[in-house]
């Protein structure tokens, strides 16, 4: 008998390392030495099977509308496979699965037609493409052994549902026609899949459903589905706010509400709560979003329940709806779809559901894709699709298999539902501008929910005054409702449990400590590079990165940037919290620095040292032993937008973990900017969503050229709302730095999750510094006691008063600057202050060290980027406030530039030259004005320009600081 094929997989990178989890394997079924004889000796139907199995979707009943036509293919014809109609009996072993209506050995006529009406009706499949061939087993039994899906018993909450959806709908119309709503008219099939998917859910035990909506129906859905108090929801779209007034948070467009809901099944005697996710208005943003907050919420559910046996999406099921034309054509969906199996952003599956009303905008489908589908993009990540006719009860069967499947194998699912929509792109368009025919057959359309209804009483299933009821009921509670919306009484956002455990970010905290005593420091440090007993360590990794730390950490000297990281990281995994660290290449690092993974150099096994501290490493607490966190080292797909998305859904979802993205060079953050801009910087403002996502940008102009130099901390800031004009008494929405020492990046870290609030931090992150001998810290920096600081001054002055000018820097130029400030023969009239924080701009700190240099009269802000790029412009209106009076502040850097920098290394390095020259020409003449400021003084004493002159410098001389700003008081201990 010949050996069957064996495809060969590489387990690289496969280990039982925290949050690398994989769905389940499921191994295909053997067919018997009976089945296969007769899979031979019937070959013509094996291969016609095969047939309707691949391309009978192409014949199906799938448009309600008629104008895209089934076809009739050669290849679902008997004959070409040289069958044809007699009185033989096939035996169907093995080639196609008997049901009710295919007993296991029946006429080619009778399997032609059991195929017919399980491949060609109203609804159809595509698995044929997947490479598993457990998949493409399991999914032929299912389709064709289910036979007829008895759904009956729910007609009742279908019509219920349906009748709502279009009162709802009607009822908006006459009430508030100038409102854009993008209504369900037409698609109100979508409310009654998505009960069904729920529904299914429930019964296998899913308690919690992350829910991404989008913009079509979005306003139905809530107001019957999902249990939006309609008062509040009628308040929206009268023009009111979604929060109480006088609420900080400033809502969004109708279109993008979301709150929590719950769906109850009496029958089954199950409440599911519905988690309606908030929309940036980017088509299909949302959805990474809701696969990292449902991956989250299901781990850390089955961590309450104290579930040993959990597979990934037990508990939690993740239910996305999708356009026909942006799920075809934005790339956040490839992106999205591409990763979804990826052992660190699995969340069990997501059912994708796309509303297919078959047209985008005013645009036609033929224009919108290049292919027949709008899902034939999740054919490329091994998806199977399910197409169904949205005007048919099939939409109960595709339900069924679309969550058996997700339950069976933990993947991804695609509903493709053919609708149609009823009125323009909104309410207020006229569609037959640009799709006359279309319309002419919409208009002459019975409403499904009307369609359906009478089917219903037709068949007994209910009666004429039961179905008015239902009706008059909901239109009597809208009415109701309608006339309360002016005074109704709108809610503060719903906050999460674990979010109910932080406060507010409304003031300014007191900034508590995040040291740590030394001993702690010392033990994480050296159990951060010890590899496990059973991995060999590539040698390179042992010589330069193992030994080095080791022995800086016994010799008592300053650790570098990489070390001060995994402290940070180590520490808090002590007390504790989780560290989701995700990005391209971040368990090496971009530089090689990190190495916060080791690969097995013998198995490729993967081990993560913070991981596997001492089994006793757990520390008490209050008295209360308290579990060790987890550190989880993401390598992710070379993709930004859907990874960081993903990360935000896992910052709002856990705010005890400590989740970073880095970007494998900083300029990379702008491929994710759509989530940056309408989630992380906004959300907050925009829903009362706080989020403690951290952005690890990695910035600096060392010969990289355009594209890899530049974090663009100019844009970054232009988001920041920190005030120009007042000293802010709220916090800005995010927070922004440059940090310069590895000591200031370790309390970065630690306060982010230490506060009781959440904000998102952008780090400016290092590149030369990770190697750089003189930025390096102490322990002592990172010790008992100590804290970021937003504000650096110059260690190297020791008397304020001989200080001319004051040079305001970020980053890694102030160790240039520095170096050149020792060459200087006047270089301690010259004081480097390093501005850490950019966002929330630290006035009263800045002020408090520059207010020391009385005699200063120069300030300038020097900085590699050009004028036009970088902090000047964020930072220039504000340092103006706290100078004395009269005062400006210089720009010492590169001139305005339209890229990034010069891709010409020698170029950018004479650029580099110039500038920090720049920053101490007119020194000397600043010091002489000092000196003959003092002469009338101090006449007797005669001294040349290159000598001190600190000794000529009186007290008498007038402070020029005559206008210090008055600041608030810091009470609040967050």
């Amino acid at each position: 008998m010949q050996q069957p094929f064996l495809m060969r997989t590489r387990g690289y990178h496969d280990s039982a390392e925290y949050g690398c989890i994989s769905p389940p394997r499921v191994k295909a079924e053997a067919y018997s030495a009976e089945e296969l004889r007769n899979r031979q000796a019937n070959a013509g139907l094996l291969q016609l099977v095969s047939a309707y199995r691949r391309y009978g979707h192409l014949s199906s009943n799938l448009d309600p509308l008629g104008i895209q036509k089934s076809e009739l293919l050669d290849e679902l014809s008997a004959g070409m496979y040289g069958l044809c109609e007699d009185s033989s009996v096939f035996d169907i072993k093995g080639i196609v699965t008997p049901s009710n209506d295919l007993p296991m050995s029946a006429s080619l006529s009778a399997i032609v037609s059991a195929l017919q009406k399980t491949y060609c009706r109203n609804i159809s499949y595509e698995f044929e493409h997947i490479e598993s061939r457990a998949v493409r087993q399991w999914f032929a039994h299912s389709v064709e052994s289910l036979g007829s899906f008895d759904t009956s018993p729910r007609y009742t909450r279908y019509h219920e549902l349906l009748s709502k959806v279009e009162i709802f709908e009607h009822f908006l119309q006459k009430k508030l026609p100038n409102v854009k709503r993008y209504g369900l008219e037409g698609s109100e099939a979508i409310a009654v899949l998505l009960d069904q998917i729920i529904y299914e859910g429930a019964q296998q035990g899913i308690v919690d459903v992350v829910a991404g909506l989008s913009h079509r129906g979005r306003i139905s859905l809530l107001g019957t589905l999902f249990g939006y108090p309609k008062d509040e929801l009628l308040r929206k779209l009268r023009g009111g706010n979604e929060f109480p007034d006088g609420s900080p948070w400033t809502g969004d467009m109708v279109v993008d509400l979301a709150k929590p809901g719950t769906v109850r099944y009496d029958d089954l005697d199950t409440t599911v709560n519905v988690d309606v996710l908030w929309n940036a208005c980017h088509l299909e943003s949302g959805t990474p979003v809701g696969m990292g907050k449902s991956r989250i919420k299901d781990i850390n559910i089955a961590r309450t329940m104290k579930n040993k046996s959990h597979t990934i999406g037990d508990h939690v099921l993740a239910v996305s709806v999708h356009g026909d034309s942006s799920f075809a054509g934005q790339g956040v969906v490839a992106e999205s779809l591409g990763m979804s199996g990826l052992a660190h952003f699995t969340n069990g599956g997501t059912v994708h559901v796309v509303n297919n009303n078959q047209i985008g905008y005013t645009t036609p489908a033929s224009h919108t894709r290049t292919t027949r589908y709008a899902s034939d993009i999740a054919k490329f990540a091994d998806i199977p699709v399910i197409h169904v006719n949205g005007e048919h009860p099939e939409l109960a069967r595709a339900a069924h298999l679309a969550v058996a499947y997700r339950q069976k194998f933990r993947k991804d699912i695609v509903i493709d539902v053919w609708t149609f929509r009823k009125r323009g792109h909104n309410e207020m368009d006229e569609p037959t501008f640009t799709q006359p025919a279309m319309y002419n057959a919409i208009n002459k359309r019975v409403s499904t929910p009307a369609k359906f209804e009478e089917k219903l009483i037709s068949s007994g299933h209910l009666t004429k005054d039961a179905a008015n009821s239902v009706k008059l009921e909901w239109l009597a509670s809208l009415n109701e409702a309608f006339a309360s919306s002016d005074t109704c009484a709108a809610k503060e956002p719903v906050r999460a449990p674990r979010w109910r455990l932080l406060g507010s970010s409304t003031s300014y905290p007191v900034e508590k400590t995040t040291g740590v005593s030394i001993d702690t420091l010392y033990e994480v440090g050296v159990k951060s590079v010890a590899p496990g007993d059973s991995v060999k360590v590539h040698p390179r990794i042992e010589r330069f990165h193992i030994k080095p730390r080791l022995r800086r950490l016994q010799d008592g000297h300053a650790v570098d940037w990489a070390t001060a990281e995994a402290l940070a990281f180590g520490t808090l995994l002590k007390e504790g919290y989780n560290v989701r660290l995700s990005g391209q290449d971040v368990g090496r690092g971009t530089f090689s620095q990190r190495h916060a993974m080791f690969v097995c150099q013998d198995s490729e096994k993967v081990y993560v040292p913070l991981n596997h501290m001492d089994a006793d490493q757990s520390t008490q607490s209050s008295g209360q032993q308290q579990q060790q966190g987890k550190l989880e080292v993401v390598n992710s797909n070379l993709c930004e937008e859907a990874v960081v998305g993903f990360e935000y859904g896992v910052a709002v979802e856990d705010p005890f973990t400590l989740t970073i993205w880095e970007a494998q060079f900083g300029d990379f953050y702008n491929n994710s900017q759509t989530i940056i801009d309408g989630y992380i910087a906004s959300g907050e403002t925009k829903w009362g969503q706080q989020n403690g996502l951290v952005l690890l940008l990695p910035h600096g102009f060392d010969g990289g050229g355009p594209d890899h130099s530049s974090c663009r901390i100019e844009r970054h800031l232009m988001l920041s709302n920190d005030p120009v004009e007042d000293h802010p008494v709220a916090l800005p929405n995010i927070y922004v730095a440059y940090p310069s020492t590895p000591a200031q990046f370790f309390h970065l870290m630690r306060r982010q999750v230490k506060r009781n609030f959440r904000k998102p931090l952008i780090v400016a992150g290092p590149k030369t510094m990770l190697r750089l001998a003189s930025a390096t810290s102490l322990l002592s920096e990172m010790g008992p006691g100590t804290r970021f600081k937003p504000v650096l001054d110059d260690p190297t002055i020791s008397d304020p008063r001989a200080v001319k000018r004051v040079m305001l820097v970020s980053g890694k130029l102030y160790y240039d600057l520095a170096k050149l400030k020792s060459e200087h023969p006047l270089g301690q009239h010259a004081a480097i202050v390093r501005v850490e924080e950019l966002s929330p701009f630290p006035r009263e700190e800045l002020y408090s060290v520059l207010s020391q240099y009385t005699n200063a009269s120069d300030f300038v802000w020097v900085q590699e980027e050009p004028r036009n790029s970088g902090a000047y412009a964020f930072a220039a209106p504000r340092v103006k406030r706290l100078l004395p009076v009269h005062a400006e502040m210089r720009y010492v850097g590169r001139s305005e530039h339209a890229a990034t920098c010069s891709g010409v290394e020698t170029q950018q390095a004479a650029e580099h030259a110039e500038l920090t020259r720049c920053a101490f020409d007119g020194l000397r003449g600043l010091v002489a004005d000092l000196v003959i400021d003092n002469i009338s003084i101090q006449h007797d004493q005669h001294q040349s320009l290159d000598e001190p002159v600190a000794s000529v410098i009186s007290a008498e001389v007038s402070h020029r600081w005559s206008n210090r700003p008055i600041y608030a008081s810091q009470s609040s201990d967050q």
